[in-house]
């Protein structure tokens, strides 16, 4: 007994000395950064968390999910998005360079370097009048909410399905989950790049179909796009598909191809962009598309639209499209 307890020991002793010696300089503990009590988080090399970086500007930290963080004060917004590229905007301005914002645990990090670009682009904080002081005449005045300008679209998000439609489900999936959360994501991105854009439903509630295009036609959108998961027979079909009105094709058709070459960069394959007749594509008016993001009765696709990598990816290439889109 003594022997085992002594061979453990050992080993133990080996392992912290590998560790030491073998690269650990990669990781740093941050027992700052919010977690269970008794087990810091571990960041990576030159980051700090959000909240960290807000506290070096001066900024509060408004929100903070799986993905995003938004810091904040009376006149500026600066929001992170957690993805295998990452990009931080300041008032709804991308910054470069753009990468190393990542999620560890529940805390999104983001590189120390980026803090001298943040403040650089930061609005000043409009001081209070000095009492008995000759006022003095404004030429450009300082916006004072914290939310993006939203200067382009508007451009409705339809998450399909919901409520008591659950959509597809298999390999453990659920349609109407993924494709909300991918929604979310796709909304968040675009008002903070300064689009205006509404989702059909913001939680699991059902809308009728004749809803969810009649929104956009009340609002006058520019764009439309419903997000939804494929399934089919065949267990061996993959792919993303594209889908536009079939008697519009041609008003929706650069709308499509902007999305189709957004997509591919996921490294998902495409299925091509074809025509059809589903009723939130007929009863729009503006470019609208359909976007099935995979197959859920294939085990592979299945596994990468639970995935809450491809949900960043994806949303953020459909966010990209649809940014692409309304600006060129």
């Amino acid at each position: 007994m003594k022997k085992n307890g002594l061979w453990r020991l050992a080993m133990a002793a080996v392992f912290v000395m590998s560790a030491v010696l073998g690269g650990c300089d990669q990781v740093q503990v941050d027992a700052g950064a919010a977690g269970p009590i008794g087990s810091p988080t571990v960041r990576p090399q030159g980051t700090i968390s959000a909240a960290q970086m807000g506290a070096r500007l001066g900024l509060g930290l408004q929100k903070s999910s799986a993905h995003s963080a938004t810091l904040g004060n009376q006149v500026n917004t600066v929001m992170f998005f957690a993805d295998p590229g990452g990009v931080a905007y300041v008032n709804g301005v991308k910054i470069s360079p753009q990468g190393g914002i990542m999620r560890v645990g529940r805390v999104i990090y983001v590189p120390q370097s980026m803090e001298q670009q943040i403040r650089a682009s930061l609005r000043a904080i409009p001081r209070p009048p000095v009492r008995g002081a000759s006022p003095v005449r404004v030429v450009h005045a300082t916006p004072t909410s914290s939310e993006p300008v939203l200067k382009y679209g508007p451009v409705i998000v339809d998450p399909g399905h919901g409520g008591k439609d659950p959509g597809a489900g298999h390999n453990g999936c659920t349609e109407k989950t993924i494709v909300l959360e991918v929604a979310r994501m796709v909304t968040e991105m675009l008002r903070a790049s300064g689009v205006d854009a509404r989702m059909t439903r913001s939680d699991d509630t059902f809308v009728e179909l004749n809803d969810r295009a009649a929104k956009a036609r009340q609002v006058r959108a520019k764009l439309f796009i419903s997000i939804h998961c494929d399934a089919a027979a065949n267990r061996g079909a993959r792919g993303f598909t594209i889908y536009t009105p079939e008697t519009r094709r041609r008003q929706s058709s650069a709308f499509a191809a902007a999305i189709e070459k957004a997509m591919l960069g996921t490294n998902m394959s495409s299925r091509g962009v074809r025509g059809a007749d589903f009723r939130v594509l007929m009863r729009t008016t503006c470019p609208a598309v359909l976007l099935e993001l995979g197959y859920l009765t294939n085990r592979y696709d299945a596994r990468r639209l639970a995935s809450r990598s491809y949900q960043i990816a994806s949303a953020r290439a459909i966010a990209n499209a649809v940014t692409a889109h309304l600006t060129k």
